[in-house]
Order: C-alpha cells, then structure tokens, then sequence
C-alpha cells in the first residue's frame, strides 16, 4: 500500500481510495488530518472544517506566548483530538516549542 496524497469525501469509493493513494476522511487517522491541515495531503474533501485550540497561559507571559495544549478539528460529523505539534507551533501562532 502507497502512502495517500490526498484525502477524498468520507464515503468515496474510487480506485484511488481502494488502492491507498488517496484515504476517504472516514478512514483517516489523527496524523493524515494532521497532514492534510499543514498542505503536506491535498485536500479533496470538498468540506469545511472547524479547528478549535485550546492555549495555556503562564501567568508571567502575553498572549503571544501562550503556548497550544489542544486541538480538535471537526467535519462531516467527525472530531479528531490532535497533538498542537503535528500542526506545527507556529501555524497556531505560538511561540516556540513545549517546553
């Protein structure tokens, strides 16, 4: 099985789908979301997508340094609870790495 390129409407079916070059959303994993979300998988979804952070805050810094503890993205009646950091820090506006 080929790594996906894309990821497909929840319920396809088509060839690439069936082969592996592409996932339907209803397969995909908390990483290929991930992936998809960074541009590194096409989006062939056709939908749209609601992301949610949560940031923690030390209470010595601004609100630009607060730091993303969770993410959940959700779309066609789905959530995937993501790591912050396989979106990448600073795609959520943080700044640095966790510490």
């Amino acid at each position: 099985m080929s790594r996906p390129t894309a990821i497909d409407p929840p319920d396809c079916g088509c060839t690439q789908c069936i082969v592996g070059t592409y996932v339907p959303l209803a397969e995909a994993t908390d990483s290929q979301v991930a992936a998809m979300l960074r541009g590194d998988l096409d989006n062939h979804t056709g939908l749209t997508f609601t992301i949610t952070v949560m940031y923690e805050l030390d209470p010595s810094r601004s609100l630009a340094q607060a730091q993303p503890v969770d993410v959940s993205v959700r779309a066609a009646d789905r959530t995937w609870a993501l790591d912050p950091h396989l979106l990448g820090v600073h795609a959520l506006g943080g700044e640095g790495g966790r510490s």
